[in-house]
């Protein structure tokens, strides 16, 4: 296997036809490769072969990712992508040579929620994620739906279940989160699909390039922000605040919520890589991870519990909520009804309600006009007239109908049972209607003004 510069120089002349090597420098950015910088007439090339069959297979679909990355999607990146311009045999395996992205790299934990280089970031990704799905498809990489990230995020949580070493509250939060549907309900974007500081090239203030792009695919955009997690939560919400500025992201609190989740899976990733090599070393540094990831003060889950005082309710829980409420009804229960009638008796009954007719001293109410209401004398015909019915049915007035003047009697009294009394006899039938109908206003004597 070739392991050193000038050896690696010679299988990139192999690799790449015509190649004219000026000069050729170690690099030693990931262990698992083993890489050089050639220097040519007008660029910088870079040229790796892998140690281990992981990383064979690793390069592979490096490869497949930047063959999808063609001139179209290249040009919508506001930052460099390597190019692969050959490749050849290498003993057992092969040598890649690219492109060579230069700059300078950063450590996560040194990111503050006011470094300048949070916007820079925020386009990156956002530049990333705005990429047609096409590019993926096209390129026969990986496509998933929301539901696929679920079940795949799900199965991850099961196989660290099943090694009895997740404490039981980190595991009952990792549940709760695949169990929410609600945060599941987004639209998969192009994804880098491996994000973390390491991949970034910078210079000052300034995204030069990305490097890594074996996981590129159609995916969860949340996945490539869960790295910003590494220095707090507060860098997370600055550079989402930044992100969804750029690029209609849906929810927030989801998209915030799915990120933790995958920041957290990380460390389940780890400890079923170290069960997996049988590596108790590993083993007891997840272990020890997760041990810190115990309680309700955890990225997760506070997270978790925005989503649930922030999110409206959907469509589908309206209607649920709907069909559970009782229909109101105007019918009204016989016990209701028996005492809406006691309380209309009471009501009559009540004397505070009942007019009282004036006394003789009191003055007289005034009418519509304002006139005082006064009654009309009774003329000497209407007396005549109910002197001789009195005379025909036995009924003795109380005053004298022969003298107008007379009035009514203030010493009489009614009578006090007027109910014993006797129903007058010997009526004719058009006596009896006459006394039995009552009057309209056309009968009495001046009519309505009576």
């Amino acid at each position: 296997m070739a392991s050193i510069p000038f050896t690696l120089a010679a299988l990139a002349t192999s690799a790449v036809p015509g190649l004219a090597v000026f000069g050729v420098r170690e690099h030693d950015e990931d262990p698992s490769f083993a890489e050089a910088v050639i220097v040519s007439d007008d660029a910088e090339l870079l040229v790796r072969v892998p140690r281990t069959q992981a990383a064979e297979v690793q390069q592979s679909a490096t490869i497949l990712g930047l063959a999808a990355l063609t001139a179209g999607p290249r040009g919508r990146l506001p930052f460099a992508v390597p190019e692969t311009l050959g490749l050849t045999r290498a003993g057992e395996t092969r040598a890649v040579v690219s492109t060579f992205v230069d700059g300078a790299q950063f450590v996560a934990e040194d990111l503050s929620d006011d470094a300048i280089l949070l916007q820079p970031l925020a386009e990156a990704i956002a530049a990333i994620h705005e990429l047609p799905l096409g590019v993926a498809q096209s390129g026969g990489l990986p496509i998933s739906t929301a539901q696929d990230l679920r079940l795949a995020a799900t199965r991850i949580i099961d196989r660290a279940e099943a090694t009895r070493l997740i404490p039981e509250t980190v595991l009952q939060r990792w549940q709760r989160t695949v169990e929410a549907a609600e945060l599941w309900d987004f639209a998969p974007t192009t994804v880098h699909g491996s994000l973390e500081a390491a991949r970034f090239r910078v210079d000052g203030d300034k995204i030069t390039g990305v490097v890594g792009w074996s996981e590129l695919s159609v995916g969860d955009p949340a996945a490539d922000l869960a790295w910003l997690l590494a220095p707090g939560s507060d860098v997370l919400d600055a550079v989402l605040a930044r992100y969804v500025s750029q690029r209609n992201a849906g929810s927030m609190p989801n998209l915030r919520t799915r990120a933790a989740l995958y920041h957290e899976l990380e460390v389940a990733k780890w400890l079923l890589h170290g069960t997996e090599i049988h590596d108790q070393s590993v083993i007891d540094d997840a272990v020890a991870m997760m041990d810190r990831m115990v309680g309700v003060s955890g990225v997760l889950s506070v997270a978790y519990a925005s989503t649930q005082s922030r999110s409206p309710l959907g469509e589908t829980e309206v209607a649920a909520l709907l069909e559970e409420t009782p229909a109101v009804s105007t019918h009204v229960s016989d016990t209701a009804a028996v005492e809406a009638l006691d309380e209309d008796r009471m009501f009559g009954n009540e004397t505070d309600f009942v007019e009282r007719l004036p006394e003789a001293d009191e003055p007289v109410a005034n009418n519509a006009s304002g006139m005082a209401s006064v009654p009309e004398p009774v003329t000497e015909a209407e007396l005549a007239e109910f002197a001789a019915l009195g005379a025909d049915t036995g009924i003795v007035p109380d005053f004298d109908f022969t003298d107008p003047a007379a009035g009514h009697s203030s010493s009489a009294q009614p009578d006090p049972t007027p109910t014993d009394q006797a129903r007058p006899a010997a009526l004719t039938d058009d006596e009896d209607s006459q006394l039995t109908q009552p009057y309209t206003d056309d009968d009495l004597t001046g009519g309505r003004t009576r």
